[in-house]
This record gives C-alpha cells, sequence and structure tokens, in this order.
C-alpha cells in the first residue's frame, strides 16, 4: 500500500467525510454512514446472490450496516491497486468489525470535484450535497460558527 494522508472534512451526526491525499493532491473523499440497520442480502449486498447465498433468511445478518461511499475526484478510478488501496483505507477506519457489518461503493460525480474545491466559500452546499448522497437524508442547518477547522454537528 502507498502513502496515502487522510484528513476529517466533517464529523455529522452519524456521517462522517475523510479526504485522501496522495503526492500532496487529494483524490478521493471517503463518506462513512451509520445506517442503524442491519444489511440485507439483495439490498445491499447483491454481489453475493446466489453464488454465496440463495435467500435472505440464509443471509442472516443483523449486525449494524455501516456504508463506505468512496468518492472520486478525478474521474472513475480504473486502477484495481488504487481501489484496492481506498478500500482497505475505508475498511481501516471502522472499529468494532465484530458488531458490524461493511459496505463499500464507488462513486463519481464532477460535482463532487466542484463543490469539493469550492468549499471554503461553499461549505453549506458542499455537505448537502454530500449528504444528498447518504441514505438516511437529513437537512442540516450550519451556521458560519459550525465552519472551524474540523465541522461539526
Amino acid at each position: 500500500m502507498v502513502n496515502y494522508r487522510l484528513k476529517l472534512e466533517a464529523n455529522l451526526k452519524n456521517k462522517m467525510i475523510f479526504a485522501v491525499e496522495y503526492q500532496s493532491k487529494d483524490i478521493a473523499l471517503i463518506l462513512f454512514e451509520d445506517n442503524h440497520r442491519p444489511g440485507e442480502l439483495m439490498r445491499d449486498f447483491n454481489f453475493l446472490y446466489p453464488n454465496y447465498y440463495a435467500s435472505e433468511s440464509e443471509w442472516n445478518d443483523d449486525r449494524n450496516l455501516i456504508s463506505a461511499l468512496i468518492l472520486s475526484l478525478d474521474g472513475e478510478i480504473t486502477d484495481q491497486e488504487l481501489k484496492d488501496d481506498l478500500v482497505c483505507l475505508a475498511d481501516s477506519l471502522i472499529e468494532y468489525k465484530p458488531a458490524v457489518n461493511t459496505k463499500v461503493d464507488f462513486y463519481y460525480d464532477p460535482k463532487i470535484n466542484q463543490y469539493y474545491c469550492e468549499r471554503d466559500g461553499h461549505r453549506e452546499q458542499f455537505s448537502q450535497y454530500i449528504v444528498s448522497l447518504c441514505e438516511n437524508k437529513e437537512t442540516i442547518h450550519l451556521d458560519e460558527e459550525c465552519f472551524n477547522h474540523l465541522t461539526q454537528s
């Protein structure tokens, strides 16, 4: 694994956003969300069906689902080694592994890079867009005092 630097961008209610830096350039964001529900075979892990599990009842996993959405800042990630590194980074930040189920997905939208580059001037717009990508969509109201070195809500 190559040396990456993780920077905590925001710590919101049940969500955390990290920027991944490589060679002095931010290459991706990792959005963690505590879904407060068990993972479901067909909804969250359909790639396991039917090769590993034939039905939801066979799945029978009631652990809490933590999703990690890896948001590319430079276009679709095609380098398999980079993808593996980012999955490893995301997975390494999740604690209490026996009690949770982890779902990792990749996503690219040019708006992400635009909003991220403009985040200092439009922090609430950036935060609202990121939250819109989550399963549990919620409106967050942030005032200017919330935007210090670390955004917490």
